[in-house]
């Protein structure tokens, strides 16, 4: 009997279930918004996995370890792993922008009156006039 239940529970293991080919999941185009964050939460995390992404590209290229990145970005080594490991609930957008600074990466950031399309981007660059100031 024990044998008998072997082979029928490997045999439903085999079998494979049907394949659903309709999609049933129609997303809006703002991966977090689909979440169910709020438009603000959206906004902001879009922004973090921007500057994320930024920081990650720059981070790679460069070919440093922890211990440098950390002496770069004036933080402490714990930092720069949850950095590296995504953690962006840890950091706020400024703190973000600062290490894009660090790294010698150009921050801009452009508002656009949503309401029309084609409209007018506005834009200011912090880190360019920061530095024209120096």
């Amino acid at each position: 009997m024990c044998n008998n239940n072997f082979e029928r529970n490997a045999k439903m293991r085999k079998a494979k279930a049907p394949v659903n080919v309709e999609t049933e999941h129609v997303t809006t185009g703002d991966i977090f918004a689909d979440l169910g964050f709020s438009p603000a939460q959206a906004v902001e995390l879009t922004i973090k996995s921007d500057l994320h992404r930024s920081l990650l590209e720059r981070i790679r290229a460069s070919k440093m370890t922890q211990v440098e990145l950390a002496k770069v970005l004036q933080v402490h080594q714990p930092d720069v792993s949850n950095l590296l490991r995504g953690k962006l609930n840890l950091f706020s957008i400024t703190k973000l922008c600062q290490y894009a600074d660090r790294l010698r990466l150009k921050v801009r950031i452009e508002l656009e009156d949503a309401r029309r399309e084609g409209s007018q981007v506005l834009s200011r660059t912090a880190s360019a006039r920061r530095r024209k100031a120096a």
